[in-house]
Protein backbone atom coordinates (compact mmCIF):
# COMPACT_ATOMS: atom_id res chain seq x y z
CA UNK A 1 0.00 0.00 0.00
CA UNK A 2 1.49 3.87 -1.25
CA UNK A 3 1.70 6.31 1.29
CA UNK A 4 -1.30 8.12 -0.63
CA UNK A 5 -3.92 5.35 -0.40
CA UNK A 6 -3.15 4.52 3.32
CA UNK A 7 -3.62 8.40 4.08
CA UNK A 8 -6.95 7.78 2.19
CA UNK A 9 -8.12 5.35 4.14
CA UNK A 10 -7.44 7.23 7.49
CA UNK A 11 -9.47 9.63 6.10
CA UNK A 12 -12.26 7.58 5.63
CA UNK A 13 -12.56 5.74 8.76
CA UNK A 14 -12.29 9.01 10.62
CA UNK A 15 -15.27 10.45 8.04
CA UNK A 16 -17.48 7.18 8.92
CA UNK A 17 -16.72 7.49 12.80
CA UNK A 18 -17.72 11.03 12.61
CA UNK A 19 -20.90 10.25 10.76
CA UNK A 20 -21.57 7.69 12.83
CA UNK A 21 -21.98 9.53 15.87
CA UNK A 22 -25.34 10.81 17.07
CA UNK A 23 -27.09 13.31 14.99
CA UNK A 24 -28.36 16.69 16.72
CA UNK A 25 -32.35 17.15 16.99
CA UNK A 26 -33.60 19.20 13.96
CA UNK A 27 -34.41 22.93 14.59
CA UNK A 28 -33.84 25.06 11.73
CA UNK A 29 -36.97 25.51 8.77
CA UNK A 30 -35.72 25.09 5.55
CA UNK A 31 -36.56 27.57 2.80
CA UNK A 32 -39.40 26.83 -0.11
CA UNK A 33 -38.20 26.26 -3.88
CA UNK A 34 -38.98 29.62 -5.67
CA UNK A 35 -41.24 28.05 -9.25
CA UNK A 36 -37.85 28.71 -11.10
CA UNK A 37 -35.94 26.05 -9.03
CA UNK A 38 -39.13 23.98 -9.11
CA UNK A 39 -38.48 23.98 -12.41
CA UNK A 40 -34.47 23.67 -12.33
CA UNK A 41 -35.22 20.74 -9.56
CA UNK A 42 -37.44 18.75 -11.98
CA UNK A 43 -34.40 19.25 -15.00
CA UNK A 44 -31.99 17.50 -12.43
CA UNK A 45 -34.30 14.33 -11.70
CA UNK A 46 -34.47 13.75 -15.05
CA UNK A 47 -30.75 14.18 -15.46
CA UNK A 48 -30.15 11.79 -12.45
CA UNK A 49 -32.78 9.26 -13.97
CA UNK A 50 -30.49 9.53 -17.53
CA UNK A 51 -27.39 8.60 -15.32
CA UNK A 52 -26.26 12.09 -16.46
CA UNK A 53 -25.17 12.93 -13.05
CA UNK A 54 -22.62 15.12 -13.41
CA UNK A 55 -24.75 17.21 -15.34
CA UNK A 56 -27.45 17.15 -12.56
CA UNK A 57 -25.13 18.11 -9.88
CA UNK A 58 -24.65 21.24 -11.96
CA UNK A 59 -28.82 21.95 -11.61
CA UNK A 60 -28.51 20.77 -7.61
CA UNK A 61 -25.49 23.23 -7.14
CA UNK A 62 -27.17 25.84 -9.00
CA UNK A 63 -30.60 26.32 -6.72
CA UNK A 64 -28.28 25.80 -3.91
CA UNK A 65 -26.12 29.10 -4.51
CA UNK A 66 -29.63 31.15 -5.51
CA UNK A 67 -31.30 29.55 -2.02
CA UNK A 68 -28.96 27.86 0.19
CA UNK A 69 -31.31 26.30 3.10
CA UNK A 70 -33.51 24.58 0.40
CA UNK A 71 -33.52 20.66 1.18
CA UNK A 72 -35.35 19.76 -1.44
CA UNK A 73 -31.79 20.57 -3.52
CA UNK A 74 -29.68 19.15 -0.54
CA UNK A 75 -31.56 16.24 -1.12
CA UNK A 76 -31.15 15.56 -4.83
CA UNK A 77 -27.65 16.35 -4.54
CA UNK A 78 -26.84 14.09 -1.98
CA UNK A 79 -28.72 11.40 -4.04
CA UNK A 80 -27.14 11.66 -7.07
CA UNK A 81 -23.27 12.15 -5.40
CA UNK A 82 -24.32 8.68 -4.09
CA UNK A 83 -24.61 7.25 -6.80
CA UNK A 84 -21.75 9.10 -7.96
CA UNK A 85 -19.84 7.11 -5.63
CA UNK A 86 -19.11 9.88 -3.69
CA UNK A 87 -20.31 8.66 0.10
CA UNK A 88 -18.18 10.97 2.20
CA UNK A 89 -19.82 13.80 0.40
CA UNK A 90 -23.57 12.72 -0.29
CA UNK A 91 -22.72 11.86 3.76
CA UNK A 92 -22.01 15.07 4.72
CA UNK A 93 -24.51 17.23 2.73
CA UNK A 94 -26.75 14.73 4.26
CA UNK A 95 -25.44 15.04 7.67
CA UNK A 96 -26.52 19.26 6.89
CA UNK A 97 -29.86 18.17 5.55
CA UNK A 98 -30.71 16.40 8.80
CA UNK A 99 -30.43 19.55 10.48
CA UNK A 100 -33.77 21.08 8.97
CA UNK A 101 -37.06 19.61 10.06
CA UNK A 102 -38.55 19.28 6.57
CA UNK A 103 -40.62 16.71 4.61
CA UNK A 104 -36.58 15.17 3.48
CA UNK A 105 -35.66 14.44 7.05
CA UNK A 106 -36.41 10.59 7.15
CA UNK A 107 -34.79 10.26 3.65
CA UNK A 108 -31.17 12.46 4.73
CA UNK A 109 -31.15 10.06 7.89
CA UNK A 110 -31.61 6.88 5.07
CA UNK A 111 -28.75 8.43 2.96
CA UNK A 112 -26.58 8.36 5.68
CA UNK A 113 -27.22 4.70 6.81
CA UNK A 114 -27.20 3.77 3.26
CA UNK A 115 -23.47 4.80 2.58
CA UNK A 116 -22.32 3.27 6.10
CA UNK A 117 -23.68 -0.12 4.98
CA UNK A 118 -22.53 0.27 1.28
CA UNK A 119 -19.11 0.95 3.12
CA UNK A 120 -19.07 -1.97 5.26
CA UNK A 121 -20.42 -0.41 8.63
CA UNK A 122 -23.87 -2.02 8.36
CA UNK A 123 -23.86 -1.63 12.26
CA UNK A 124 -22.99 2.17 12.20
CA UNK A 125 -25.85 2.49 10.00
CA UNK A 126 -28.34 0.51 12.75
CA UNK A 127 -27.54 3.44 14.78
CA UNK A 128 -27.96 6.27 12.29
CA UNK A 129 -31.31 4.54 12.27
CA UNK A 130 -31.74 4.52 16.06
CA UNK A 131 -30.76 7.68 16.66
CA UNK A 132 -33.01 9.15 14.18
CA UNK A 133 -35.52 7.00 15.34
CA UNK A 134 -35.20 8.99 18.69
CA UNK A 135 -35.01 12.13 18.04
CA UNK A 136 -38.67 12.32 16.78
CA UNK A 137 -40.33 9.94 19.10
CA UNK A 138 -42.74 11.51 21.50
CA UNK A 139 -44.55 13.70 18.49
CA UNK A 140 -47.51 12.53 17.05
CA UNK A 141 -46.92 14.98 13.84
CA UNK A 142 -43.72 13.51 13.20
CA UNK A 143 -45.18 9.30 12.99
CA UNK A 144 -44.47 9.97 9.59
CA UNK A 145 -40.83 10.16 9.90
CA UNK A 146 -40.19 7.77 12.41
CA UNK A 147 -42.21 4.87 10.10
CA UNK A 148 -40.11 5.87 7.03
CA UNK A 149 -36.66 5.15 9.19
CA UNK A 150 -38.34 2.00 10.89
CA UNK A 151 -39.13 0.40 7.67
CA UNK A 152 -35.68 1.13 6.61
CA UNK A 153 -34.14 -0.41 9.77
CA UNK A 154 -36.30 -2.95 9.18
CA UNK A 155 -34.56 -3.64 5.89
CA UNK A 156 -31.31 -3.26 7.47
CA UNK A 157 -31.73 -6.03 10.10
CA UNK A 158 -33.35 -8.31 7.13
CA UNK A 159 -30.59 -8.15 5.38
CA UNK A 160 -28.42 -9.40 8.99
CA UNK A 161 -31.13 -12.06 9.57
CA UNK A 162 -32.33 -9.92 12.73
CA UNK A 163 -35.76 -11.47 11.97
CA UNK A 164 -37.07 -10.70 15.63
CA UNK A 165 -35.68 -7.14 15.83
CA UNK A 166 -36.66 -6.33 11.92
CA UNK A 167 -40.37 -7.66 13.22
CA UNK A 168 -40.33 -5.59 16.22
CA UNK A 169 -39.34 -2.06 14.58
CA UNK A 170 -41.92 -2.77 11.56
CA UNK A 171 -44.83 -3.27 14.10
CA UNK A 172 -44.05 0.22 15.43
CA UNK A 173 -43.62 1.10 11.86
CA UNK A 174 -46.91 -0.13 11.09
CA UNK A 175 -48.26 2.00 14.48
CA UNK A 176 -46.56 4.99 13.25
CA UNK A 177 -47.77 5.25 9.98
CA UNK A 178 -51.40 2.96 9.57
CA UNK A 179 -51.32 4.51 6.29
CA UNK A 180 -47.82 3.36 4.88
CA UNK A 181 -47.94 0.65 2.98
CA UNK A 182 -44.21 -0.85 3.09
CA UNK A 183 -44.07 -1.75 6.83
CA UNK A 184 -47.28 -4.03 6.44
CA UNK A 185 -45.78 -5.72 3.31
CA UNK A 186 -42.12 -6.51 4.80
CA UNK A 187 -43.98 -7.41 8.30
CA UNK A 188 -45.98 -9.99 6.63
CA UNK A 189 -42.83 -11.10 4.64
CA UNK A 190 -40.98 -11.53 7.99
CA UNK A 191 -43.88 -13.21 9.32
CA UNK A 192 -44.57 -15.71 6.66
CA UNK A 193 -40.82 -16.63 6.84
CA UNK A 194 -40.76 -17.13 10.43
CA UNK A 195 -44.08 -19.55 10.92
CA UNK A 196 -46.61 -16.87 12.25
CA UNK A 197 -49.18 -17.90 9.74
CA UNK A 198 -52.54 -15.47 10.58
CA UNK A 199 -50.25 -12.35 11.68
CA UNK A 200 -48.46 -12.81 8.04
CA UNK A 201 -52.23 -13.15 6.64
CA UNK A 202 -53.22 -10.02 8.46
CA UNK A 203 -50.33 -7.85 7.46
CA UNK A 204 -50.80 -9.14 3.62
CA UNK A 205 -54.15 -8.69 3.60
CA UNK A 206 -53.83 -4.72 5.14
CA UNK A 207 -50.84 -4.32 2.12
CA UNK A 208 -52.60 -5.44 -0.55
CA UNK A 209 -55.84 -3.02 0.25
CA UNK A 210 -53.36 -0.02 0.42
CA UNK A 211 -51.42 -1.00 -2.68
CA UNK A 212 -53.26 -3.14 -5.62
CA UNK A 213 -51.56 -3.18 -8.55
CA UNK A 214 -47.51 -3.58 -8.05
CA UNK A 215 -45.24 -6.26 -7.86
CA UNK A 216 -45.11 -6.58 -4.26
CA UNK A 217 -48.94 -6.51 -4.30
CA UNK A 218 -48.40 -10.19 -6.26
CA UNK A 219 -45.84 -11.39 -3.27
CA UNK A 220 -48.48 -10.43 -0.67
CA UNK A 221 -51.47 -12.13 -2.53
CA UNK A 222 -49.20 -15.37 -3.21
CA UNK A 223 -48.72 -15.22 1.36
CA UNK A 224 -52.51 -15.01 1.57
CA UNK A 225 -53.31 -17.87 -0.90
CA UNK A 226 -50.27 -19.99 0.85
CA UNK A 227 -51.85 -19.44 4.24
CA UNK A 228 -54.61 -20.30 3.17
CA UNK A 229 -54.13 -23.16 0.92
CA UNK A 230 -56.33 -26.48 1.03
CA UNK A 231 -55.19 -28.79 3.57
CA UNK A 232 -53.21 -32.03 1.82
CA UNK A 233 -55.33 -34.93 1.40
CA UNK A 234 -54.42 -38.62 1.82
CA UNK A 235 -53.75 -40.20 -2.06
CA UNK A 236 -55.09 -44.02 -0.54
CA UNK A 237 -57.97 -42.74 1.35
CA UNK A 238 -58.77 -39.11 0.61
CA UNK A 239 -58.94 -38.02 4.07
CA UNK A 240 -57.84 -34.80 4.95
CA UNK A 241 -54.33 -34.71 6.83
CA UNK A 242 -54.55 -31.42 9.63
CA UNK A 243 -51.23 -31.15 11.73
CA UNK A 244 -50.43 -29.03 14.53
CA UNK A 245 -47.09 -27.43 14.56
CA UNK A 246 -45.97 -27.70 18.05
CA UNK A 247 -43.01 -25.03 17.52
CA UNK A 248 -44.58 -22.55 16.29
CA UNK A 249 -44.32 -19.09 18.05
CA UNK A 250 -46.37 -18.30 20.62
CA UNK A 251 -44.92 -14.41 21.46
CA UNK A 252 -47.59 -12.39 19.36
CA UNK A 253 -50.56 -14.83 20.56
CA UNK A 254 -51.62 -18.68 20.40
CA UNK A 255 -52.60 -19.15 16.90
CA UNK A 256 -52.16 -22.87 17.10
CA UNK A 257 -56.37 -23.92 17.04
CA UNK A 258 -56.23 -20.96 13.86
CA UNK A 259 -53.54 -23.12 12.50
CA UNK A 260 -55.37 -26.13 12.38
CA UNK A 261 -58.59 -24.57 10.55
CA UNK A 262 -56.88 -22.80 8.06
CA UNK A 263 -56.33 -26.03 5.83
CA UNK A 264 -59.93 -26.52 6.25
CA UNK A 265 -61.98 -23.64 5.46
CA UNK A 266 -61.48 -24.05 1.64
CA UNK A 267 -61.87 -27.37 1.41
CA UNK A 268 -64.41 -28.88 3.96
CA UNK A 269 -67.80 -28.64 2.36
CA UNK A 270 -70.99 -28.75 5.00
CA UNK A 271 -74.56 -28.63 4.02
CA UNK A 272 -74.64 -25.11 2.94
CA UNK A 273 -71.75 -25.47 0.71
CA UNK A 274 -73.31 -27.21 -1.03
CA UNK A 275 -73.11 -25.27 -4.88
CA UNK A 276 -70.68 -22.54 -3.89
CA UNK A 277 -67.75 -22.16 -6.22
CA UNK A 278 -64.43 -22.53 -5.03
CA UNK A 279 -63.58 -18.91 -5.31
CA UNK A 280 -67.07 -18.27 -3.03
CA UNK A 281 -65.26 -20.57 -0.26
CA UNK A 282 -61.89 -18.98 -0.66
CA UNK A 283 -63.87 -15.39 0.13
CA UNK A 284 -66.05 -17.20 2.83
CA UNK A 285 -62.92 -18.57 4.38
CA UNK A 286 -61.45 -14.84 4.77
CA UNK A 287 -64.52 -13.86 6.60
CA UNK A 288 -64.48 -17.13 8.82
CA UNK A 289 -60.98 -16.01 10.18
CA UNK A 290 -62.02 -12.63 10.59
CA UNK A 291 -64.95 -13.95 12.87
CA UNK A 292 -63.12 -16.55 14.56
CA UNK A 293 -60.25 -13.96 15.60
CA UNK A 294 -62.44 -10.87 16.66
CA UNK A 295 -64.34 -13.47 19.03
CA UNK A 296 -61.25 -14.33 21.07
CA UNK A 297 -60.69 -12.20 23.78
CA UNK A 298 -57.13 -12.94 24.51
CA UNK A 299 -56.14 -11.56 21.09
CA UNK A 300 -57.20 -7.67 21.56
CA UNK A 301 -54.59 -7.30 23.87
CA UNK A 302 -51.89 -8.49 21.11
CA UNK A 303 -50.80 -6.58 18.25
CA UNK A 304 -52.57 -8.03 15.30
CA UNK A 305 -55.82 -7.45 18.21
CA UNK A 306 -54.94 -3.82 18.22
CA UNK A 307 -53.77 -3.22 14.70
CA UNK A 308 -55.45 -5.88 12.45
CA UNK A 309 -58.63 -6.98 13.61
CA UNK A 310 -60.27 -3.70 14.24
CA UNK A 311 -58.94 -3.14 10.41
CA UNK A 312 -60.36 -6.73 9.09
CA UNK A 313 -63.53 -6.40 11.28
CA UNK A 314 -64.68 -3.13 9.90
CA UNK A 315 -63.86 -4.19 6.01
CA UNK A 316 -66.38 -7.12 6.77
CA UNK A 317 -68.91 -5.23 8.75
CA UNK A 318 -68.67 -2.43 5.76
CA UNK A 319 -69.11 -4.95 3.08
CA UNK A 320 -65.93 -4.94 1.26
CA UNK A 321 -65.26 -8.85 1.93
CA UNK A 322 -66.55 -9.35 -2.05
CA UNK A 323 -63.66 -6.54 -3.22
CA UNK A 324 -60.70 -8.04 -1.33
CA UNK A 325 -61.40 -11.88 -1.79
CA UNK A 326 -61.81 -10.99 -5.67
CA UNK A 327 -59.26 -8.92 -6.12
CA UNK A 328 -56.51 -11.05 -4.21
CA UNK A 329 -57.97 -14.31 -6.38
CA UNK A 330 -57.44 -12.05 -9.46
CA UNK A 331 -54.26 -10.75 -9.02
CA UNK A 332 -53.15 -14.35 -8.13
CA UNK A 333 -54.35 -15.70 -11.32
CA UNK A 334 -56.00 -13.16 -13.95
CA UNK A 335 -57.45 -16.11 -15.65
CA UNK A 336 -59.63 -16.97 -13.19
CA UNK A 337 -63.04 -16.19 -15.02
CA UNK A 338 -65.13 -15.48 -11.53
CA UNK A 339 -62.93 -13.09 -10.09
CA UNK A 340 -61.98 -11.64 -13.70
CA UNK A 341 -65.65 -10.90 -14.43
CA UNK A 342 -66.16 -9.63 -10.61
CA UNK A 343 -63.47 -7.10 -11.13
CA UNK A 344 -64.81 -5.84 -14.59
CA UNK A 345 -68.50 -5.00 -13.51
CA UNK A 346 -67.91 -4.36 -10.15
CA UNK A 347 -64.94 -1.02 -10.00
CA UNK A 348 -67.31 1.01 -8.33
CA UNK A 349 -67.52 -1.42 -5.54
CA UNK A 350 -63.34 -1.92 -5.79
CA UNK A 351 -62.60 1.91 -5.65
CA UNK A 352 -64.85 2.35 -3.10
CA UNK A 353 -62.90 -0.75 -1.10
CA UNK A 354 -59.91 0.51 -2.00
CA UNK A 355 -60.54 4.64 -1.07
CA UNK A 356 -62.05 3.65 2.05
CA UNK A 357 -58.99 1.66 3.37
CA UNK A 358 -56.79 4.49 2.38
CA UNK A 359 -58.47 6.48 4.69
CA UNK A 360 -59.72 3.87 7.68
CA UNK A 361 -57.70 4.85 10.64
CA UNK A 362 -57.38 2.66 13.53
CA UNK A 363 -59.40 3.59 17.04
CA UNK A 364 -58.28 5.78 19.56
CA UNK A 365 -55.92 3.36 21.79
Amino acid sequence: MNKFAGISLIVLALAISAFSQKLGKPTLTPSPLTPSQQKTLQEGVKLHDEKKYEEAVAKYKSILVENPECVAAMYELALTLEHKGEKLASMELANKGTKYLSDELPLFYVLIANNLDDLGKPDDAVKIYLDGIKLLEGNKDLGSYRASLEFNLGVTYIRQKKFAEARKILKDAVEDNYAYPSPHFLLSYVYHGTKYKIPAFLAAARFVSLEYSTQRTGTAVGIITDVLKPAAKDPKTGNINIFMDLNAPKDEGDFGMFDLLLGTLTTVRGDDDKGKSDNQMFIEAIGSIIAILSEDKKMRSTFIGKNYLPFMTELKKNGHLDALGNMILYIRDTKNADAARWVADNDAKLSAFLNWAKAYQLPAK
